[in-house]
């Protein structure tokens, strides 16, 4: 199979919502944020939302559908993330389980003491109802050398 990955037609948004509905209902895409997917024979497979801040980007989330996890396809989407980046900095929040994952995909850890302030404020909303939840930082590359692959 074909894999390509790209941004989001707008008109296609309601296809995602159904998509999501389906496969992470607590996510909810919003015409506002920049949404990646990753599609197959024209079927979308996976997305990744990205906000964009004044000085930084924001990963506000990632979903592949059920009958394709487990294929390496969120790294695949990950792998390209570099593309679709205009500024150096993207955060990601995520539970601690799901750390291993991002780590393996270029992200590093960060104290929060590290992050923006429009962030930091974001961060407390969600750990304040006692959601513990990882800081996760990407750097974006002018330049990559990678052994792993990747269509």
């Amino acid at each position: 199979m074909n894999l390509t990955v790209s941004h989001l037609d707008k008109l296609r948004l309601p296809l995602l919502h159904k998509i999501y509905k389906e496969n992470y209902p607590s996510g909810k895409p919003k015409g506002k944020e920049e949404i990646i997917v990753i599609e197959g024979d024209k079927k979308i497979l996976g997305a990744m939302r990205i906000k964009t801040y004044e000085e930084c980007h924001f990963l506000t989330g990632m979903m592949i559908i059920k009958e394709r996890r487990g294929e390496s396809l969120g790294s695949q989407l990950l792998f390209k993330l570099n593309e679709f980046l205009s500024l150096e900095h993207c955060y990601c929040f995520c539970e601690p389980q799901l750390s291993e994952f991002y780590l393996k995909n270029d992200f590093i850890h960060i104290d929060k003491k590290n992050i923006p302030y429009v962030l930091k404020s974001k961060h407390d909303r969600y750990t304040n109802t006692g959601k513990e939840l990882d800081i996760l930082l990407y750097k974006k590359l002018t330049i990559r050398y990678y052994s792993r692959q990747y269509p």
